[in-house]
């Protein structure tokens, strides 16, 4: 008679183990212990076989009369049920020992984190922050999920492009640089097998222009900058000149330049006429707060010179541009930073920030080939260009303060 779940739960344990048949070759075995096995047998190859189902109740009756009829199933097309179930068996493991593997596999996340703790406490706190914001801004997104052993060069040619893309090529470098670093920790602790980057071609990616105008992006360094900008003992329109250069984004000659008619103080703006440009176009530059109290110590002079700031000879002229490179030399920046470098580091620094590029573009009275709408439009963006200007001061303020810098809020929403 087949089995029921009512007499298998009256089967008492024995000195010896006993079978008790239900129908089709299923078979429930009782152990002395209690336990309660539930197996197949049949005929294979030959040979009389049994195939183990599993425990009761953990495999109810009717379960196991289904697993029973899969096994011969299996019978039937000449499969052995038992050999079945170790193969199943051993790919199950096997697929859960390689997700172990993928698990435990450091991601390129993973691997920063661990190279920069290690390094960390050799460096001063502004160069580790800003290793960390490049990092997390610009090869994070794009491979930090990765295994870092799984990383290819063509990975990291994918994220040097896209950075090259921004226009912000020592970014590009500085990452390719970081990265490279970060690989070679990996070899040496065991992480990964190799550097991706070691092997690349120096021609994949645009070089950086080759030209005079040196500039700093580094953040410890332009806490110094600033600060000694700030102390510098030159005549008063060179000094001035100088601490108004980083936040109007200006060319030497044209800053040097600079007349009161093209001041208005009321309105917080430069106009520069087109004769005046380098691009030949004129140009507004939006005056943030400090820029214009900077501007404003020099009124002073505004009776004696038509310029902003005077020649310390002779009031008929301005400050020749290239007095400005030399002031940065005196205080020690010759070869790191020039006037003209300034513009360079606020396209760097503001990209990174994530600024609108037409605004930062705009800004720097860069001709723009690929945007003929309002190319003799001195006013364009005009609005969005204040609040960046603002907030561009704020953020020179917090650097030279060397305090906790509060990120920029890309719509200017810090421009206070």
């Amino acid at each position: 008679m087949p089995l029921t779940d009512t007499a298998i739960r009256k089967f008492k344990p024995e000195a010896k183990r006993y079978r008790k048949t239900d129908s089709a070759g299923l078979i429930i075995e009782v152990m002395p212990n209690g336990n309660k096995v539930w197996r197949y047998r049949f005929q294979f190859g030959g040979k009389a076989t049994i195939y183990t189902i599993g425990d009761y109740p953990a495999i109810s009756l009717a379960k196991a009369r289904q697993l029973r009829d899969e096994a011969k199933a299996l019978v039937a097309q000449g499969i052995n049920p038992k050999e079945h179930k170790e193969t199943i068996q051993a790919v199950k493991q096997a697929e859960l020992a390689e997700q172990k593997v993928i698990a435990e596999r450091i991601t390129f996340t993973g691997l920063f984190e661990l190279w920069h703790e290690h390094n960390a406490q050799g460096w001063t706190y502004d160069y580790a922050k800003d290793i960390r914001e490049r990092i997390e801004s610009h090869l994070l997104p794009l491979i930090g999920h990765m295994p870092a052993e799984d990383i290819k060069p063509k990975d990291i040619i994918h994220a040097l492009k896209l950075i090259e893309a921004k226009g912000i090529m020592e970014t590009m470098k500085r990452s390719k640089q970081y990265a490279s670093r970060i690989f070679r920790y990996g070899v040496g602790m065991g992480h990964c097998e190799v550097d991706p980057v070691r092997d690349l071609p120096t021609d994949i990616c645009l070089k950086q222009e080759k030209d005079n105008f040196s500039h700093i992006t580094e953040r410890g360094q332009l806490y110094q900058l600033l600060n000694a900008l700030d102390s510098y003992t030159g005549d008063v329109s060179t000094a001035t000149a100088l601490k108004l250069a980083p936040h109007v984004f200006l060319r030497p000659n044209e800053l040097a330049g600079l007349r009161w008619d093209e001041i208005d103080l009321d309105k917080n703006l430069i106009s520069i006429s087109a004769e005046r440009m380098k691009m030949k176009r004129p140009h507004m530059v939006p005056l943030s707060k400090q820029a214009k109290a900077l501007i404003e110590s020099m009124q002073i002079f505004q009776e004696q010179s038509a310029f902003v700031f005077p020649s310390p000879r002779t009031p008929a002229r301005p400050i020749n541009g290239q007095s400005l490179n030399a002031g940065l030399h005196r205080i020690g920046f010759k070869g790191k930073q020039t006037a003209h470098g300034f513009r360079h580091t606020a396209s760097t620094l503001l990209n990174e920030l994530g600024f609108n590029s037409d605004h930062i573009e705009k800004q720097l009275a860069h001709e723009q080939a690929n945007q003929i709408r309002g190319v003799y439009n001195k006013a364009e963006y005009l609005p969005e260009r204040s609040k960046m200007m603002q907030a561009w001061s704020n953020h020179l303020d917090a650097l030279k303060s060397g305090g906790e810098i509060i990120p920029i809020n890309r719509n200017g929403a810090n421009a206070g």
